[in-house]
């Protein structure tokens, strides 16, 4: 078997089959799935099949272009199709262990098939609309600061600038001649910036101060000791509603995905036995 068809085995038992499901059931009814690239003893594979398996291989094969290993995922369906043939001609699904498998990957397609469903029903334009719609309202979350810091090794050596620049000591300045940090000789200038692009500790200090002022305690993080001002806030310019589709519809697809199983596990009783038991029950069968 060449290398890429075992690479292909190999992503489908490692694959994730729900979330899969989510991303790529959608394409099912479209016209182009249903054309038939090969036959094996007079039946069809189509081209659904075969672009389902490409979406499960790892991103550097997604990379490449298709045509270039499309062939050997073709070989790929057709090579299980004359095995699952041949194991049934042979009696192997009368064997139980085969026969349980097989009612596990037949759950796991009406599953998929199903949860596919239910998401592809709640991600509409009207949905993706009022997502889009919260995102402009909450201004806090596109809230960017421009801000100058900074970064000293020591506390003591913070505490000292901080008393410089209460005197009327030039903040930039300062951060020329004292700063360690990479900015330091553009004078501590960060630019603008949002939430999450910073480290906590450094971001909830420079977001709490007010346009003007710096930080009157040092505010220590990993890389040492730093002073923070803040010279400007404003709120940034959304995106169009057409630029963030893909990142609405992953959000909803989430969000649904999360909500249907949350569902689900409520409505059903579930017991689960700990690691450990587990464990100890297959070492002890291991050993007889």
């Amino acid at each position: 078997m060449s290398f890429i068809r075992s690479f292909c085995c190999a992503a489908l038992l490692v694959s994730s089959p729900i979330i899969f499901a989510t991303t790529s059931s959608a394409q099912e009814n479209k016209p182009e799935n249903k054309i038939t690239v090969a036959d094996v003893n007079g039946e069809a594979i189509y081209l659904e099949e075969v672009m389902r398996l490409a979406e499960k291989l790892p991103a550097e094969y997604r990379q490449r272009p298709l045509e270039s290993y499309f062939g050997g995922l073709v070989d790929d369906v057709i090579d299980s199709r004359l095995a699952a043939v041949a194991g049934a001609e042979s009696g192997l699904s009368e064997n139980p262990d085969v026969s349980r498998l097989m009612e596990v990957a037949a759950m796991r397609v009406l599953a998929e098939a199903w949860i596919a469903e239910q998401v592809n029903e709640a991600i509409t334009e009207d949905a993706l609309t009022a997502t889009y719609k919260l995102f402009i309202a909450d201004n806090g979350s596109r809230e960017e600061v421009k801000a100058r810091h900074i970064l000293v090794p020591e506390e003591a050596t913070a505490r000292a600038i901080i008393e410089k620049l209460t005197g009327g000591a030039d903040f930039a300045e300062i951060a020329k001649t004292d700063s360690t940090g990479p900015s330091g000789p553009n004078g501590g200038d960060l630019g603008y910036f949002a939430r999450g692009a910073m480290v906590p500790t450094f971001e909830a200090a420079a977001f709490e101060l007010e346009p003007g002022s710096f930080t009157p305690e040092p505010v220590q993080t990993q890389f040492g000791w730093h002073i923070i001002k803040v010279e400007d806030k404003r709120v940034a310019t959304p995106p169009s509603f057409e630029e963030m589709v893909p990142q609405l519809r992953q959000n909803l697809l989430n969000q649904t995905l999360g909500q249907i199983l949350e569902k689900l596990r409520a409505s059903a009783q579930i017991n689960r036995r700990s690691f450990e038991d587990i464990r100890t029950e297959a070492q002890a069968a291991q050993a007889q």
